[in-house]
């Protein structure tokens, strides 16, 4: 079912269209049947329609709802080589798609590989260690970010030489140059690269064409997460039929610090004077009382559009806001409240900064409620699985120069880093590849014999592996490489038994999603399989099924929605933060947020604040959130904490027996319940020993001292332990 403002955005093919979308009124569900409208009413070829959202796992629930309503299977397939569903992806994934035709246009071989920030981070590295730059002030963090700043801004490194205006940029534009260099090199692209290379790539006329004669209708999601780049692809790829649509929220806009550009909406206006406004107002996500509340806050802002989020559902319960001590007491009110409620996946914890974390998860852990971190290390980033992707790009791409030196120590070989060094001068001083050197290494002196024999043996083994990769499964391929490189007993030597047995789970992961591409061809498969390790972000982390408390910053929140929600830190100078004070522009962003976090929750909002808190080594006592002084008390309920503070020993003399410094009304208990009492024998355990622990699971003790040890959990890192009293056991 539609109501009459969807109904009006999915019948209105009469184009170009803004639809501002509140949060939680059913956008996905809007643009979806708008794509049916188009196809099955409207006569439009699915093929001929282009829709881009900013995350995969967006995209693809909107290509499977799209696929039903099409009766076409939309699951398990390549979604830009179907002519019965519209391309539907995020910029960067259509940004390859559109590469993988025509990089030779710009210079780049078509079996490009694409670093991630780990990749990245290296390559940065030796490049100010080659050449011999102090790093003290020049770090790669800081590269990183004018290189990622540089690049989303339309900056090549031949324009950046028109900023320099310091010795750091200076050395920063000598650094960007040679990466730039050494990325072609290795016919290689960061993530950044696919939107400005596609972006040049729409510069060449005869490429234009192609692609505007393929696709005569565009829709684009989340238009104020729009950077200039993006921006511009849309605008030169819609130019010739002015058929777009875009979905926009301004109180949604939170990701000025990834360069997206809110004033975006200004250039769409002046590009698209005779566009015509469609506002979704109606919110089926939240309860009155949330929405009711995030309205008042986000209306406090200057620079926002004139809409007014409701909703039919009930009023539901106020918003409590607890009010605690300090982080420690406000990390045992959050747990005692999930404990009393229960239901572990029904909640969220949302903070500002990720150091928050810390005292909330020792919070948790003395509850005994299990959690996990929404947006940890990524499956593709842990080190098995790097390692043998690294076999598999250069197997895909013999100019990857970067995943070659990762590959080729791994398992170690006895090939030293000077080795590898004389092999890279090879290359430069010859123009080859590291590969083609490889080929003929023996004839290198310089190299020590055993190194160049080690060498010699890797380049033959390369070759085996290309020639099992072109007449094999993925999984298969994978397989093949672990067994060819005794990757097993290399884990088997270098890990303890828990991590061992940890990283065979996420091998055989790794070889099961590979598996998902069985049937196709070698050099579509793999290349496939690689864009799709490469292209997911932190937003696509899938924790669907998660019976624990998640934990994330409110940035990562945005795209999800939970029964209860816990905004944590509603203090001045954390949240808003102290960076935002003086400037009203970051302030306004500030408030968005506030107003992203406040509609997470469909049922129950709580929001807390302590009175003062450890920060940069220091106490600090900061006023109450703005944000929670703009909301109305008759959508909120204050609570206070029962456990007395600092100030109220110091004060209690002015104050009398009975007073208190901060006006506290009822509380939530704090105190925890009492557990049957614990008494192991510490004699009976030793280091590398498995133990099982009831919330935990079954982990490796890695060191011991005294009663103390120390115990390695999955989700919760490495945990001290009395083994004495801790409920664990032997197995």
């Amino acid at each position: 079912m539609l109501n009459p403002k969807q109904q009006e955005a999915v019948a209105n093919i009469t184009w170009p269209l803004l639809i501002i979308a509140g949060a939680g009124s059913g956008k996905t569900h809007t643009l979806t049947e708008r794509i049916a409208h188009m196809v099955k009413d409207s006569g439009i070829r699915p093929d001929s329609i282009l829709a881009v959202t900013f995350t995969n796992k967006a995209a693809a629930e909107m290509r499977k709802r799209i696929g039903e309503k099409l009766g076409v299977e939309a699951e398990n397939i390549n979604p830009f080589r179907n002519k019965w569903l519209p391309l539907v992806g995020t910029f960067h994934s259509a940004g390859v798609y559109f590469l993988r035709f025509f990089a030779d246009r710009i210079g780049y071989e078509k079996n490009f590989v694409i670093y991630d920030e780990d990749d990245k981070s290296k390559l940065v590295k030796w490049i100010i260690h080659d050449k011999n730059i102090d790093n003290e002030n020049i770090t790669p963090k800081i590269v990183m970010y004018e290189i990622s700043h540089s690049k989303n801004n339309g900056i090549t490194a031949s324009l950046y030489s028109n900023y320099v205006d310091s010795f750091i940029k200076e050395k920063i534009y000598e650094i960007y140059t040679e990466y730039e260099k050494r990325m072609k090199q290795s016919n290689a692209m960061d993530f950044d690269d696919i939107l400005i290379k596609t972006l040049e790539l729409l510069h060449n006329k005869e490429v234009l064409e192609i692609f505007q004669n393929k696709y005569e209708y565009f829709l684009v999601d989340e238009y104020q997460d729009t950077n200039e780049i993006q921006y511009q692809i849309v605008k030169i790829l819609s130019s010739k039929t002015r058929n777009l649509c875009v979905v926009w929220d301004d109180w949604q806009g939170i990701y000025s610090w990834r360069w997206a550009n809110i004033k975006n909406i200004l250039h769409f206006e002046k590009d698209y004077p005779e566009a015509r406004t469609i506002k979704l107002e109606q919110n089926y996500r939240s309860t009155k009382n949330i929405i009711n509340a995030a309205n008042t806050v986000i209306k406090h802002n200057k620079e926002a559009l004139d809409k007014t989020l409701w909703t039919d559902n009930e009023t539901g319960e106020k918003i409590k806001v607890i009010e605690t001590v300090d982080e420690k007491d406000e990390a045992a009110e959050i747990a005692s409240l999930i404990s009393d409620k229960g239901n572990y996946e029904n909640w969220a914890i949302l903070y500002r900064t990720n150091g928050q974390s810390r005292a909330i998860e020792e919070g948790l852990i003395r509850r005994w409620i299990p959690y996990t971190i929404y947006g940890w290390i990524k499956f593709y980033e842990r080190k098995e699985v790097k390692d043998i992707l690294a076999y598999l790009r250069i197997i895909a791409n013999k100019f990857d120069n970067l995943s070659l030196k990762r590959a080729i120590n791994i398992p170690s070989r006895k090939i030293w880093d000077k080795s590898v060094e004389i092999l890279e001068h090879y290359a430069s001083n010859y123009s080859l590849q590291m590969l083609e050197v490889l080929e003929n290494v023996q004839e290198i002196s310089e190299i020590w014999p055993q190194a160049r024999n080690s060498m010699n043996n890797f380049y033959k083994l390369y070759l085996e592996l290309c020639s099992f990769a072109g007449e094999n499964s993925p999984n298969k391929l994978i397989n093949y490489v672990i067994e060819s490189i005794n990757y097993i007993d290399y884990l088997k030597n270098s890990y303890t038994k828990g991590d061992f047995d940890t990283k065979i789970e996420n091998l055989e992961e790794f070889e099961n999603m590979a598996s998902r591409y069985d049937g196709l061809d070698y050099s579509e498969w793999l290349q496939m399989f690689l864009e799709e390790i490469a292209l997911l972000t932190d937003q696509d982390r899938d924790n669907s099924g998660s019976k624990w408390v998640l934990l994330m910053t409110v940035h990562m929140s945005k795209w999800l929605e939970f029964e209860n929600v816990i905004i944590a830190g509603c203090e001045e100078w954390l949240f808003p933060h102290s960076r935002s004070l003086e400037e009203p522009k970051e302030m306004e962003e500030e408030r968005r947020l506030m107003y992203v976090a406040i509609t997470r929750a469909k049922n129950n909002l709580y929001i807390t604040r302590a009175h003062e808190r450890y920060y940069f080594w220091n106490y600090s006592s900061n006023p109450q959130s703005r944000f929670l002084r703009e909301i109305p008390t008759e959508f909120k309920n204050e609570i206070g904490s029962t456990k007395p503070s600092k100030q109220d020993f110091i004060f209690s003399s002015l104050k009398g027996s009975s007073g208190s410094w901060f006006s506290f009304g009822s509380s939530l208990p704090s105190s925890t319940p009492k557990k049957e009492t614990v008494s192991n024998n510490v004699s009976d355990f030793k280091m590398l020993d498995k133990v099982s622990h009831p919330q935990f699971g079954n982990w490796t003790i890695i060191s011991i001292d005294g009663d103390l040890g120390q115990i390695v959990f999955e989700w919760f890192g490495v945990k001290k332990m009395s083994l004495k009293i801790a409920p664990i056991r032997k197995i």
